[in-house]
C-alpha cells in the first residue's frame, strides 16, 4: 500500500508549550490553484481565510486563537477590499488579533494579489 509523503512545508506547524497548550504557525496562504484565483481580492481574501481555518482545524484550533495575522498585497490598492473581508471575518472577535498589512509584494503566480499568514495559542487545559 503506498503512502503519501509528508509535506516538506506543511500548512501549519504546532509548536507544544506545556500543559496542554500549543502555539500554531500557519503557512502563507494564497487563492492560488483555486476559483478565486484571478478574482477581486475580497474573493481572494475569503479563500485565503478559509484555508487558514481548514489549517487551525487540523490542530484543533479557530480564529478565536487567532493572536497575529500577517498580509501581504502586491498592491496597496488593494487594501480597502482587503480590509473589507478582514473585519467582517473577525467582527465577533474582541479582541481580534494583531494585524499587519504590507503592499508591494512580488507573488509566484500572477493571478493572485494576496497572501496571509497566520499565528495562533490554543490554551491548555
Amino acid at each position: 500500500m503506498a503512502t503519501t509523503p509528508k509535506p516538506l512545508f506543511p500548512p501549519a506547524r504546532a509548536i507544544p508549550l506545556g500543559g496542554g497548550a500549543k502555539l500554531i504557525f500557519c503557512s502563507g496562504v494564497t487563492a492560488r490553484g483555486s476559483d478565486a484565483a484571478g478574482k477581486p481580492v475580497q474573493d481572494q481574501t475569503r479563500e485565503c481565510l478559509a484555508r487558514i481555518t481548514r489549517a487551525l482545524a487540523a490542530e484543533g484550533a479557530d480564529f478565536t486563537h487567532l493572536i497575529k495575522l500577517t498580509t501581504w498585497l502586491s498592491d496597496m490598492r488593494h487594501y480597502d477590499g482587503f480590509n473589507e473581508v478582514r473585519r467582517a471575518a473577525f467582527a465577533d472577535l474582541d479582541p481580534g488579533p494583531a494585524s499587519t498589512c504590507v503592499g508591494g509584494a512580488q507573488f509566484i503566480s500572477t493571478d493572485v494579489c494576496i497572501e496571509i499568514e497566520a499565528i495562533a495559542v490554543v490554551p491548555g487545559t
